[in-house]
């Protein structure tokens, strides 16, 4: 039962990847449009915990590395250090439905575009860095802590994530 929802949600995650890396790249090019993906891995990670923030943080970080143009396991790493991150906060905060989410999301954004940069300058060459400090970063910053309160009442309206597994 346990493995099904962690399905169910990778499933999830992998449309809204599958949408970012297609989709929304038709759109003009500075068209900025936020990391939904992300939003729903901090959620999960927070509710579900740390062996199932590493394994959805992996496939995901997987897809999108499999569907863009970046090499293999850069975005998985980042994914899945964020998802072992916020894993570890399973009942350990208060769940405000607006401040919180906002706040949790800005830490992931951060925390990705920092990540993003170390492994760019330490594998990479430094051309091929990504830019934290830009202002499309911090549009990406500002759109995934807007979307992040509706994304976080959306998943907690679905609420697949909570229930109790029966030792199946």
């Amino acid at each position: 039962m346990k493995r099904k929802k962690l399905i169910v949600v990778i499933i999830v995650m992998f449309l809204f990847v599958l949408l970012q890396t297609t989709l929304f790249r038709k759109f003009p090019e500075n068209f900025i449009y936020p990391d939904i993906a992300l939003i729903i891995l901090v959620f999960f990670s927070i509710n579900r915990g740390v062996t199932d923030g590493l394994v959805s943080g992996f496939v995901i970080g997987m897809a999108e590395d499999f569907l863009s143009l970046a090499p293999l396991g850069f975005n998985s790493f980042i994914k899945t250090t964020i998802g072992f991150i916020f894993g570890n906060f399973k009942d350990k905060m208060f769940l405000d439905p607006i401040f919180f989410p906002m706040l949790v999301v800005l830490i992931a954004t951060l925390m990705k575009g920092f990540i993003a940069v170390i492994i760019s300058l330490a594998f990479l060459s430094p051309e091929a860095s990504p830019a934290v400090f830009t202002y499309r970063f911090a549009i990406e910053i500002i759109q995934n802590c807007i979307c992040a309160p509706f994304v976080f009442a959306f998943m907690k309206l679905v609420k697949f994530y909570t229930f109790e597994d029966r030792g199946f």
